[in-house]
Formats: structure tokens, sequence, C-alpha cells
């Protein structure tokens, strides 16, 4: 099958071209070219701004493909925009959207019927890309389905924790220094090696019983922020010094600009359902486990030494340090209590 991706350089969309080249396909890449690509194969790469709908509809027209994976659209015009240049002129249109469409859950896990009340932009936008998209289909059957991604990560990029994918993390574990963990580290968190995402993207080309559906495209493991650290240092035969915190403690404490994502998604339980994926998707199966993505992503990280010091990030030190003080007065002052009574 011939498939456009529109990207092509990105974490999530790099691993779907190599799983499309792996299933015998033919990817062709739309994309500004100004990314490297980390692919071995010649790839047909048609160069543009995604944001230029005009020069997009110029260079679409006559391209002869399949189906389209569209990792850029992030708003409804865009969204628009694919609907009225692809109509009739391939027979799958798989959108990358994502979780954040939810907001906070009402259930956990959550199943892709949870209402959407986005907090971020970024979520809000996407929402209303879906819209646009379900709309198409039901009038006049634009042929979309829809992947809500969670924490996807592998080689191609750091580790997360909650100041985002975070070249300093590795080197704290390596070296024991303090892991600021939110919520009292009892939040939920399911990461999804992007391998595994792919399986999905790619296994669900040409089934019909995806048209027009919505599906969370997670990995098996749901696990407290607490667990998903501790996890995390034991693939790298490290033991976590982790330090819980409530999110109000860390906003309070850490630079306003580096708490971004904390406020908009990691505060708040993602743990969801991918049962249905797997019921519809054959190919979405076996899923690595957490340790074995965190070893595939560092060995990566080590070879491309994308490692930072940890005191790049000075502000983490002074929150575990004032949490340690705070901990150790309280501690003094139920002893003295006791003493006291």
């Amino acid at each position: 099958m011939r498939v456009l991706v529109l990207g092509g350089t990105g974490l999530i969309s790099t691993a779907i071209v190599r799983r499309l080249l792996q299933n015998g396909h033919e990817p062709v890449l739309f994309n500004r070219g100004r990314s490297p690509y980390r692919f071995s194969d010649e790839l047909e790469v048609v160069i543009g701004d995604r944001g230029d709908f005009a020069d997009f509809a110029r260079k679409m027209d006559g391209l002869a493909v399949d189906a389209v994976i569209d990792m850029l659209t992030f708003d409804a015009d865009t969204a628009r925009n694919s609907v009225e240049v692809f109509s009739n002129h391939m027979w799958h249109y798989l959108f990358c959207s994502t979780v954040c469409v939810y907001g906070p859950l009402s259930r956990i896990p959550a199943d892709e019927e949870e209402p959407q009340k986005p907090v971020s932009e970024y979520g809000r936008n996407k929402s209303e890309a879906e819209r646009v998209f379900v709309e198409a289909h039901k009038e006049p059957g634009f042929p979309v389905t829809i992947f809500r991604p969670s924490h996807c990560y592998g080689p191609g990029q750091p580790l997360l924790d909650i100041w985002g994918y975070n070249p300093t993390l590795v080197t704290r574990i390596r070296e024991g220094g303090p892991i600021v963990v939110p919520g009292d580290g009892i939040g939920l968190w399911q990461p999804c090696l992007t391998s595994d995402v792919a399986k999905g993207f790619v296994g669900a080309l040409g089934l019909d019983a995806t048209l027009g559906r919505a599906y969370n495209i997670v990995g098996d493991e749901v696990m407290e922020w607490r667990v998903f650290h501790e996890r995390m240092a034991r693939a790298l035969g490290r033991e976590a010094n982790i330090v819980t915190m409530t999110t109000q403690q860390i906003l309070a404490g850490a630079p306003l600009e580096r708490c971004d994502m904390l406020e908009e998604i990691f505060q708040y339980h993602g743990a969801y359902t991918n049962a249905a994926l797997k019921r519809d998707v054959p190919e979405f199966r076996d899923l690595v486990p957490w340790e074995k993505g965190v070893q595939l992503t560092v060995e990566w990280m080590d070879e491309e030494n994308v490692h930072q010091p940890a005191d790049t990030q000075p502000w983490i030190e002074r929150l575990a340090n004032r949490e340690a003080e705070f901990r150790e007065r309280l501690t003094a002052e139920h002893l003295a209590g006791l003493g006291n009574a």
C-alpha cells in the first residue's frame, strides 16, 4: 500500500515509517525538510509547509496514495483543509489526535466515550479537529480513523518526567539525585513505546472496522508515578531517590515556565483502556514492558550522548531540600508533642 505520512521525522511518525517499511508498504513523506531522517531506505519526500493550504493542495494534486497518516493536524482549520484536499482521493485517513482531548477523567480507566473537557489549548484544538473529521465521516463518508496516544516514548527522545522529555533525568538517576514526583506519588500514568504505537497505526490500514472510530492507543501498563520512576531506575540498575510532593507544592517552588505540562496533564490521572484497539486491530499486541522500553531508550541516549548534567535543573534540588527540611521540622514537632504529652 502506498501511504502518505504527513510528518515522518517526529518521535511517533519515525516509528510509523519504519513499521510501514517492515510491513512492505511504500511510505511517502510530506514535511518541511528541516529535521534529519533516521531511515536507511531511500524514501520519496514532498517538501512543503502544512500551514500553506494553497501550496499544500497543489502538491497533493496528482499524488497517488492509498492512505494518509496525518501527524501534522493540530486545529480545526487544518482538518477542514485535509477533508477538502483528500476527499475522494484515497480510501483511508488516519488522524493522530491525543488523550488530552479528555481533560480530567471521570472514570478509570477511561474508554473512548469519555466526555471531552480538555484543559489545555493543545487538547482543545485537537478536540475541535476531531469534530471536523467526525462530521466529515458522517457526510459525505470521509474514511477517517482517529487515534488518541498518551505518553509515547522511545529512541529519538530522552525519557520523560514531569518537566517533559528530560535529558537530565538519566543522569539524576545514575548519580542518585532526587526525583520529584507529583500527586504525592499516587497519580496514575501509562507509557507506550513508539514502536508499539506504530503497530496500531499501521495495523489499522485498510480495516473497515476502524472507519469512523476513535481509539485510545496506549500501553498495557498503568502505574503510579512513584512506581513509574522506581521501575525506570531498576531498568538502569539503580534505586530511585524519590521525593513525593503535592502538585501545589511543586508549582509553588518550580519555575512557572517549566510547569505547563504538570498543570495541564501530569497532575491528573492518565489511565485509559486499549481494549477497543486490540479488538479491531489484531496487530496491536505483544506490547513491550516498561523496563525494556526504558533500556532501549537509554541505549539510544547513550549512543547519541543527549544527556545533560543534573545541575542544569537546579530547582529540583531546591524543591527536594525544602521538602526534606519541612518533613524534619514536622517530625521534630511531633516528637516534641509526644514528650510534652
